[in-house]
């Protein structure tokens, strides 16, 4: 039997609960407009449910969350739940040459993490954001935010900076896992996280290397900490809302620890 067509009100509340399991996570919600280029006015009528955007107002909602338009009639769980395992194990395996075990979700769990590095660009600062990992199958992705530093350097005067989302694979080695990202702007990095730090297994002690060529005064490798937190998202919301780039004194003692004992490079 065929399934009875949505009404107008039904839709509406789809993509509102679309939209607002898209944005948890994220910068706040006046960041986020301003990113997508969007009234924020509007925008929270979206959320509500109260209304549907233009279609090209939805095609930016879809380029920003990477989803497609869909999501107007489509419950997100089912969405994510349709795109077959097997495409993103052929993606895995083809960027990352050759098959790799998943990964053991005992040691690095489906969670919000805080990632906490060196600064590549401001020398003595540290720069610190959240990120997302989340298994698909037998493929873990990774998806953090960061300010756009590179505006920040361009404007220092500005209050607030938009943030920018990077996407990633997560594969699991012997002793530690590996992160390829990139973010819109193609711009890459890879990373290396070790299992537990000073006997402490919700850090993860490692490196970041960004790849691209060499600037003087700048980092292109430096270390980085993974910070697995607790399923508190009032904590989650409230790292979100402040700077991203602090003091090294801003960093828990166990992170500092570990944050000087690899030298900067390259």
């Amino acid at each position: 039997m065929a399934k009875a067509p949505l009404t107008p009100t039904e839709a509406r509340s789809i993509f509102g609960r679309n939209l607002r399991q898209l944005c948890e996570g994220g910068p706040p919600i006046s960041a986020l407009c301003q990113q997508i280029g969007i009234n924020r006015t509007q925008f929270n009528r979206y959320l509500s449910g109260e209304a549907f955007p233009r279609p090209d107002i939805l095609a930016r909602i879809c380029t920003h969350f990477d989803v497609d338009a869909r999501i107007l009639l489509e419950p997100l769980d089912e969405l994510r739940r349709s795109i077959p395992d097997r495409f993103l194990m052929e993606m895995r395996d083809k960027l990352l040459i050759g098959k790799s075990r998943p990964v053991d979700a005992e040691i690095l769990p489906d969670a919000i993490y805080r990632f906490w590095r060196k600064s590549f660009m401001f020398q003595g600062k540290i720069v610190t954001n959240v990120a997302l990992i989340r298994t698909r199958g037998e493929v873990t992705l990774f998806k953090g935010f960061e300010e756009n530093l590179l505006a920040q350097q361009e404007n220092p005067n500005a209050r607030r900076f938009p943030r920018l989302a990077y996407f990633g694979l997560v594969r699991q080695h012997l002793d530690g896992v590996s992160i390829y990202c990139q973010d819109r702007q193609n711009q890459s990095n890879i990373n290396f996280f070790e299992f537990g730090l000073e006997g402490n297994m919700r850090f993860y002690p490692g490196f970041s290397l960004l790849v691209r060529r060499r600037i003087d005064g700048m980092n292109r490798m430096t270390a980085a900490v993974l910070e697995r937190l607790p399923n508190d998202p009032a904590l989650w919301r409230a790292i979100v809302r402040q700077d991203t780039v602090h003091d090294m004194s801003y960093a828990p003692p166990i992170v500092q620890r570990a944050l000087t004992r690899i030298p900067d490079g390259l």
